[in-house]
């Protein structure tokens, strides 16, 4: 068990980049990581890591027994799974979320997971940040929007599309823009999640464009933005997931429905390591449950 236990504090050191982040992964300190490892280091009895105080990186031997402590641990991991399907899910299973989606959609997957099985700890976090799965421990993230990362397990969950909106008050005020070009003569409030905020994209006729926008209002929250959207201080391009009421009630109006913005992805993302793959997977299944309604 020892020996194992080094395993995978070897194997979470080199996927994360340092003691604290393989700690933060494993639910453990660092000091203890770094035991384990050194422990593990003295039983083979061959020097797995150079250390220095800004980096770290693997011997010779170290890139062998990487490959050999993978493999080990992708088989043990499989047979847990196995005692897992067969006898009820355990343990605990860290998600992250950006924050106004992880609210709602996220968040009932959550409790719905937890009701499904009352064994497994369920730890939800969100932020707007992208959070790094290894660094942060996370066993699956939730993300809306394309993904440059080639190295993680992606699944498609669905989609959101982009709609641009406004208050009455704020069209009554400044006037409705025709066309989207009319958008660099208006009042913007800009998510700086947005891979660039001052810049919307739009596709017509089969043409794309970008049309620069400008505001006083920022903010790294869709949820954040639509406040000042809806005191009518400006127009908002929003994912749609977050518009049904305010388009049901009036509070707010769609502006250029037949211009197709663009669309986001929903995925779940998950590291191909990742040891509860099982509690990953039942959750996933649960989140796309609770977003097909």
């Amino acid at each position: 068990m020892d020996r194992l236990a080094g395993m995978q504090s070897f194997v979470a050191v080199v996927e994360t980049g340092s003691f604290v982040s393989a700690g933060r992964r494993l639910g453990i300190s660092n000091k203890l990581v770094s035991k384990r490892v050194a422990q593990l280091e003295q039983d083979i009895g061959m020097a797995l890591l150079h250390r220095t105080t800004r980096s770290l990186s693997l011997t010779h031997e170290g890139v062998r027994y990487l490959e050999g402590a993978r493999r080990v641990l992708a088989e043990l991991e499989q047979l847990e799974n196995e005692f897992d399907a067969a006898d009820g899910l355990k343990g605990v299973i860290r998600i992250a979320a950006p924050t106004t989606y992880g609210e709602t959609t996220v968040a009932r997957a959550a409790r719905r997971f937890a009701e499904q099985h009352p064994n497994v700890t369920v730890e939800l976090a969100l932020s707007d940040r992208y959070e790094d799965l290894a660094k942060g421990g996370f066993d699956v993230a939730i993300r809306i929007g394309h993904l440059n990362d080639s190295s993680l397990i992606v699944r498609k969950l669905g989609e959101t599309r982009m709609k641009v909106v406004a208050a009455p008050a704020y069209l009554k005020a400044h006037g409705t823009p025709n066309h989207p070009a009319d958008l660099s003569e208006h009042i913007c409030i800009r998510d700086t999640n947005s891979p660039d905020p001052n810049r919307w994209s739009f596709r017509m006729e089969g043409q794309t464009f970008q049309v620069p926008v400008s505001g006083p209002f920022l903010a790294n929250s869709p949820s954040a933005c639509l406040e000042p959207t809806r005191a009518g201080m400006g127009i908002f391009t929003c994912p749609d997931i977050f518009l049904a009421d305010d388009l049901g009630t009036g509070r707010l109006v769609e502006l250029f429905p037949n211009t197709h913005v663009h669309s986001l992805p929903i995925q779940s993302i998950h590291l191909p390591s990742a040891f509860r793959k099982t509690r990953v997977k039942a959750f996933v299944d649960v989140m796309q449950r609770e977003m097909r309604g």
